[in-house]
């Protein structure tokens, strides 16, 4: 084990450059550019900066990482690794830090594998010191924080191996947003798009067409108490997502309980919104596979079926989405009436039209099952091989 202050021999924060919309010039690295523990190249910041001799010392290096040490909590410590493409000019700006290895005794691909780790980030937990707004921590605390450091040799190697890993589950993700895009060209080479009726399909009101529904979130209080095991399902605005039931952290009422409340109850072809809170305007469809009921925050939508295929319709909200967020009440915590939604226009194509788009999302459905699969299956070959090198 190695202290990082003996290992990166260089820790600092970037320069203060005041970043400008609409500036060009030389790009400048701001928090935004590690969100996905990645350089993102199309989330630098500009400052109209055209001669970099002023910022020599803070131009990044291949090999440098940065790190998030002012940010909310769960931010603290993320990290990305800078690989520099051809003669390009990176500025480090503020708000990251940026640690530039002893390349003699540390691999920085290692060591950025190690920045990962619960090991490590359960560290970053103790040295963080919490305000109002946001978290941070120094730079003297995070220097005497240990690595493990193996051989220059094994840490060469067990950087390859978890970079192939790493590779593949990045192809998975890229084939994955490749479908979600087939998907969304499909649908507007069908319908055009949803939001001018570029193909002038008649028009109608949702609430017109549907059965719009919520159950008063009081009297969810007052009657239920959810339960970690039963006969039917809450559906809840955090199992709503992306046009897909999410069966994580889920829970029960029984049936009893579900009967008392009939006008909740969801039925295979119903349609949930969410209409309050961060993910507002997301939409899935109910399936078969279990007895689902209604949650405080979302939103039934019942589409005549025979007008509309529910996976269409589950599509076309999708693609309305801005606008839905965009109609939102301007409050502190986002919310959607149920008259908002009831005035929501939508169109209607022939029934047939809808189904064969239907019958396509089905197929490209089983597609991405099958590399969601692939993918699970490479995240835990992952954090099996992180266990095993970093304990």
């Amino acid at each position: 084990m190695a202290r990082l202050g003996d290992v990166f021999p260089l820790v600092r924060n970037g320069a203060s450059i005041k970043q400008t919309d609409g500036a060009a010039g030389i790009p400048i690295t701001r928090i935004e550019t590690i969100s996905n523990r990645e350089i993102d190249r199309n989330k630098f910041g500009y400052a109209d900066i055209i001669d970099d001799s002023k910022y020599k010392d803070y131009i990044l290096q291949d090999g440098d990482i940065l790190m998030s040490h002012i940010n909310s909590e769960k931010h603290l410590g993320k990290v990305a690794l800078y690989r520099k493409q051809g003669d390009e000019q990176i500025v480090h700006g503020m708000n990251l830090l940026m640690l530039r290895a002893n390349s003699s005794v540390l691999f920085p691909p290692f060591a950025t594998y190690f920045f990962e780790t619960s090991a490590f980030l359960m560290q970053i937990k103790k040295i963080t010191k919490k305000s109002v707004n946001q978290a941070s921590f120094t730079v003297t605390s995070l220097k005497e924080i240990e690595i493990p450091l193996p051989p220059l040799d094994e840490q060469r190697k067990i950087a390859a191996v978890l970079d192939k890993v790493s590779n593949l589950i990045a192809k998975r993700r890229q084939q994955l947003d490749k479908l979600d895009e087939m998907v969304k060209s499909r649908f507007i080479e069908m319908f055009g798009e949803p939001i001018v009726n570029s193909m002038h399909w008649p028009e109608e009101l949702i609430g017109n067409s549907c059965f719009v529904t919520k159950l008063a979130g009081f009297e969810y209080t007052q009657y239920i108490h959810y339960e970690d095991s039963g006969d039917v399902v809450m559906v809840k605005a955090q199992n709503v997502k992306n046009g897909k039931l999410n069966r994580k952290d889920l829970s029960y009422i029984s049936n009893e309980v579900s009967n008392s409340l009939p006008r909740s109850q969801l039925t295979a072809g119903d349609i949930v919104m969410t209409y309050v809170g961060a993910n507002i305007g997301d939409v899935a469809v109910i399936d078969y596979e279990y007895k689902y009921h209604l949650a405080p925050n979302v939103a039934k939508i019942r589409p005549n079926s025979e007008k509309y295929n529910s996976i269409y319709f589950m599509y076309m909200l999708m693609f309305l989405n801005s606008y839905i967020v965009g109609n939102s009440a301007d409050t502190a915590k986002a919310a959607l009436g149920m008259e908002r939604i009831r005035k929501l226009k939508i169109f209607a194509p022939p029934v047939d039209l809808q189904k064969q788009f239907a019958a396509f999302v089905i197929q490209t459905d089983k597609s991405k099952a099958a590399i969601q699969k692939s993918l699970e299956t490479l995240e835990t070959l992952k954090k099996s091989l992180m266990q095993q090198y970093f304990g």
